[in-house]
């Protein structure tokens, strides 16, 4: 069930990173996280890619973002490692379904950040929170089956792979892509939290 009211958006710290909302004047920002990878996130990313083509159109970017947050339909975190003047990408809790409760998880990570773990230690932050402030049921993620560091993230952040999805989205290069489904339930995500104490 939907908490009433919604918690406050969340920044959430970790050992290296601060997560938060994207902020008003941050339009140049996401633009330019964006262009600097555009050929490598345009396959994979059609709707994010689409959206957001200048500083105007990444302005709109993050009001769609502060907007479904105000109406309980996602939210997504900016990841700044501590010190850094980028950000290093972002991750999202989307499309929640509030009957369940569940949700899904996204998340792009900037070229120059990989293979450091950043991510892993965002998603996991991330999907804490998700669990112990909006009481979700499930968190899922569709990741592609050629995007091997993606599947062993979402493995790594306990998520268990529950099939293959045939032709579940369409990328950026106008093809139909199939895709994996990840999935985490609460019980899931308690006794790995029970694990790690």
């Amino acid at each position: 069930m939907r908490p009433n009211p919604l918690p406050p958006a969340p920044e959430l710290r970790t050992a290296r990173l601060t997560l938060r909302p994207w902020r008003p004047d941050e339009a140049a920002v996401v633009f330019r996280l964006i262009e600097q990878d555009r050929a490598r996130l345009t396959r994979d990313f059609p709707k994010t890619t689409r959206a957001v083509r200048d500083e105007a159109s990444a302005q709109a970017f993050i009001e769609i973002w502060d907007a479904d947050w105000l109406i309980g339909k996602g939210i997504q975190l900016s990841i700044w490692p501590h010190g850094a003047a980028a950000p290093a990408g972002f991750v999202s809790v989307r499309n929640i379904e509030w009957e369940v409760p569940k949700a899904e998880l996204a998340y792009l990570l900037s070229s120059t950040a990989e293979g450091q773990g950043l991510m892993h230690e965002a998603a996991a932050a991330v999907i804490d929170w998700a669990f112990r402030a909006l009481g979700l049921e499930r968190v899922y993620c569709h990741v592609d089956p050629e995007n091997r560091r993606s599947a062993a993230l979402a493995e790594r952040c306990g998520l268990l792979r529950e099939g293959l999805l045939r032709n579940n989205f369409r990328g950026g290069d106008g093809q139909l892509h199939d895709s994996y489904s990840f999935g985490l339930t609460r019980a899931d995500w308690r006794a790995r939290s029970a694990d790690s104490t």
